[in-house]
Formats: C-alpha cells, sequence, structure tokens
C-alpha cells in the first residue's frame, strides 16, 4: 500500500481537487526527504493483520506531517515542529547509522 493523494487530501481535511497538482509534488517532496532522512531506497513496509503490506505507520504519519510542514505550517516555528515530530517518527527506521 502507498500513500496517495487522497489520503493526504484526507489528513489535510482538504474538500476540492484545486490544489491536486501541488500536493502531488508535496507528497512526492516528503516521500524522497524521508527515504534519504532514512537512508533507504524506499519507505519500509509491514504486513497488517489482513495480511497486506502497507507502509509503517509511523512512517505514514510521518510523511502526514512533512506535507503538512510544507503545505499548511502557518509559520517557521510551525514548520520546524512539524518536520522535528517528523524526525521522531522516522527515527527508529533509521539505516546505516555511524557507517
Amino acid at each position: 500500500m502507498t500513500i496517495t493523494i487522497d489520503d493526504i487530501k484526507r489528513d489535510l481535511r482538504v474538500t476540492h481537487d484545486d490544489d491536486d497538482a501541488l500536493l502531488d509534488v508535496l507528497l512526492d517532496a516528503a516521500i524522497d526527504e524521508a527515504v534519504q532522512y532514512l537512508d533507504l531506497d524506499d519507505l519500509p513496509t509491514v504486513v497488517d493483520s489482513s495480511s497486506s503490506e502497507k507502509v509503517a505507520p509511523s512512517l505514514y504519519a510521518a510523511v502526514f506531517l512533512l506535507v503538512r510542514a510544507k503545505y499548511d505550517a502557518a509559520t517557521p516555528d510551525e514548520i520546524i515542529r512539524l518536520r522535528q515530530c517528523a524526525e521522531t517518527l522516522m527515527a527508529p527506521y533509521r539505516a546505516n547509522l555511524g557507517a
């Protein structure tokens, strides 16, 4: 399971299609930022109770926070707080620390 624009729109409570192109770019940027931070090629996945593979829940939330920081944050301080929260959620999945 991947993170979709519809997932992002639900999280941001966006009910219109006017910003879909922007949200698509911001989602791609957030995923790219996350995999670079993690030093991985893709976002880690887990298998849920229905045996479906999906992005690990905390990473799902981290990507949402990164998109929110780019799309919805009102101040530089808010951007910093959202990004710090995202990094906290991603930290346990980081690879190659100290390598």
